[in-house]
C-alpha cells in the first residue's frame, strides 16, 4: 500500500512542469499530490520537498521550459510505516534512486490558458516521455497558478515489485496532481 502511494507521489512531480516566469516557483505555496488505489481502496499522498527550475513565457514558448526534481524520500503518506516501506526496494529504492527528475523538451499554447507539456520523466533509473495537461489562471492576488492532472503507469518504473507488481492488489494507474504557484501574472 505504501510503495504504491510512493509511486503516485512521484508521479505528482510530473505534474509540477507547468512552470514559471522569472519571478520563479513560490513552492510555499505548491503542492505536488497523487492518488492511487491499492486493493479497491483510493488513497492520497504528497512529497514535502522538490526542486523547479522554471521559465514560462506564454509569448515565447520555445525558450520556456520547466525541470522539476523531487527527493522521494520526503513523500507523506500520513503513515511513517507507510512511509519506510515506500523508501524500500521495492518501492521507490530510495537508496539507490533519491530523485525522480522531469525535464520538459517541448511546450505547446492550446489556447484558453491551456497548454500541453511534453518531456522525460525518470524515476527509479527508467526513463519514459509523458505529456502533461496543464491549466493557468490568475487569481484575485496576482499569482498564477498552474495546475495539472494525469495519470502515470507505475509498473512502466518498476514501482511496487514483487506481490505488489499484482495490479489486482494496486492498481497500475496513479494519478498525478500539481498544484504551482508562478508567481505574478506578466
Amino acid at each position: 500500500m505504501t510503495g504504491v502511494k510512493s509511486l503516485v507521489a512521484m508521479l505528482a512531480l510530473i505534474a509540477l512542469a507547468a512552470g514559471a516566469r522569472a519571478q520563479g516557483v513560490l513552492v510555499d505555496k505548491s503542492e505536488i499530490a497523487f492518488t492511487m488505489k491499492q486493493m479497491g481502496v483510493k488513497f492520497d499522498g504528497r512529497f514535502r520537498k522538490w526542486k523547479a527550475d522554471v521559465v514560462f513565457e506564454p509569448q515565447q514558448l520555445a525558450t520556456s521550459k520547466a525541470v522539476f526534481d523531487v527527493d522521494l524520500a520526503s513523500i507523506d503518506l500520513a503513515s511513517s510505516e507507510s512511509e519506510q516501506e515506500a523508501k524500500g526496494p521495492l518501492w521507490f529504492d530510495t537508496a539507490k534512486f533519491p530523485v525522480a527528475h522531469f525535464a520538459s523538451t517541448v511546450i505547446r499554447d492550446l489556447g484558453g490558458g491551456r497548454y500541453e507539456i511534453a518531456g522525460k520523466l525518470s524515476l527509479k533509473g527508467a526513463t519514459h516521455d509523458v505529456t502533461i495537461p496543464v491549466a493557468v489562471k490568475t487569481g484575485a492576488d496576482g499569482l498564477r497558478m498552474a495546475e495539472a492532472r494525469f495519470p502515470i503507469r507505475r509498473l512502466d518504473y518498476r514501482i511496487g515489485q514483487g506481490e505488489w507488481a499484482d495490479t489486482a492488489i494496486v492498481d497500475n494507474d496513479v494519478v498525478v496532481r500539481a498544484r504551482i504557484a508562478l508567481g505574478t501574472s506578466p
